[in-house]
């Protein structure tokens, strides 16, 4: 996941979007990342952990749901309409894949509503049992009451809403806007569901890169070395010494440049950047606050002092100017400048046409309608062409 979010900052770049919203879509789950000014939110180290057991490391802020194209929809034992998080998996897959799945899934509904093309899947090496879909999802629609197509609207409104809530929960909960972003839909699902996750947020713009299910590992070509390091100081604003946060800085340094000259990158070629984790007197959690490279000084604590304060306002509203600070560690991030894979080419003069159609069916004003669908080759599309929707991009 945190790949995937490396390689959604790069899809920005290239787009000329610095505030992004990640969403990687896969079989099982959605991961929902943001970038602000070009910069991944980081997740609070007191909070890092897996499988329950606390890592204490940076990481990147990623917020993972049970959502994806295998979501299994059902009515549960109150009788409510459920998506997810429980999934088909890849074995046996949703029911259109002919694997011994019965249950209706989130796959299954979009190839009911006619969104997947059934014989143009995975680019036309595998094709999709259409009939299969549409057993498992009339299955599911006689015990709601409900029409199959319906039910298959439902369960993808359902899925999308888990979703949007999802991105919600890091975007308007937290004060950002959303409207402010651009949406970037990759894994193998994200790209189906994001134009109606994109209009629950408000979010006007989608960003879909070449080859959506294969953007995590570009993600790790198009980035650099990263080391971190930290030293604990529990030093306060009070009794501060300079001399040993400068030892201690120079000390970090030293280490991570030997570290990436070992990977062969000259130190010229590296990016080091400092932090500080902060708290006042008392407090159990932290907050990180920049420190300047180069020679810290007194002049430069009393800046940083000055800008916890601030940081602790912003994160909660309020702030104690008579507190005692205390710096609990300091921490060093050095990035190795790399080659990089280079940009992807795109196709130059006019559409011809669509590849053929086909009926899909939306929503419309309260109302399931059918609308003729014109299906496109991604790779005969020229940049800044318009295409007239509904219509399937595959």
């Amino acid at each position: 996941p945190a790949a995937g979010i490396l390689g959604a900052k790069w899809v920005g770049e290239l787009s000329g979007s610095n505030n992004l919203i990640t969403f990687d879509v896969g079989g099982t789950s959605a991961d929902i990342g943001i970038i602000t000014n070009g910069e991944y939110e980081m997740a609070n180290a007191r909070e890092t952990e897996i499988a329950g057991y606390p890592l204490m490391v940076p990481q990147i802020d990623i917020h993972t749901i049970g959502a994806g194209g295998g979501s299994i929809a059902y009515k549960d034992a109150g009788g409510a309409f459920k998506v997810g998080p429980r999934s088909a998996g890849a074995v046996p897959g949703p029911a259109c894949y002919s694997r011994g799945g019965t249950e209706p899934t989130v796959t299954d509904a979009n190839v009911v509503l006619g969104r997947l093309v059934p014989d143009n899947f995975l680019g036309g090496e595998m094709s999709l049992d259409l009939e299969s879909s549409k057993v498992a999802v009339s299955n599911l629609a006689e015990e709601l009451g409900l029409s199959m197509e319906e039910c298959a609207e439902g369960i993808i409104t359902i899925a999308n809403a888990n979703m949007a809530n999802a991105v919600s929960s890091r975007t308007v909960q937290k004060g950002v806007d959303p409207r402010e972003y651009a949406l970037v839909a990759f894994g193998g699902g994200g790209s189906m569901q994001a134009a109606e996750v994109a209009g629950m947020l408000n979010v006007s713009k989608v960003l879909v890169p070449p080859y959506p299910g294969l953007l995590s590992a570009a993600g790790l070509l198009v980035s650099d070395l990263k080391y971190d390091t930290t030293r604990t100081e529990f030093q306060t604003n009070n009794n501060v010494d300079v001399a040993k946060i400068n030892r201690d800085f120079q000390s970090m340094e030293d280490e991570l440049s030997a570290q990436l000259q070992k990977d062969g990158v000259d130190k010229k070629d590296a990016v080091f950047t400092r932090f500080g984790d902060l708290r006042y007197a008392g407090q159990g959690y932290e907050l990180g606050v920049s420190f300047p490279l180069g020679e810290i000084t007194e002049a430069n604590m009393h800046e940083i002092w000055e800008e916890f304060h601030k940081a602790h306002e912003r994160e909660f509203g309020h702030y104690f100017r008579d507190s005692t600070i205390e710096l609990v560690n300091i921490k060093l991030t050095a990035v190795g400048i790399t080659e990089k894979i280079q940009e992807p080419t795109y196709p130059e003069g006019k559409q011809e046409g669509a590849l053929s159609t086909c009926t899909s069916l939306f929503r419309v004003n309260g109302k399931m309608e059918s609308f003729e669908t014109a299906i496109y080759d991604r790779w005969s599309i020229p940049v800044d062409q318009e295409l007239e929707g509904p219509a399937i991009i595959c």
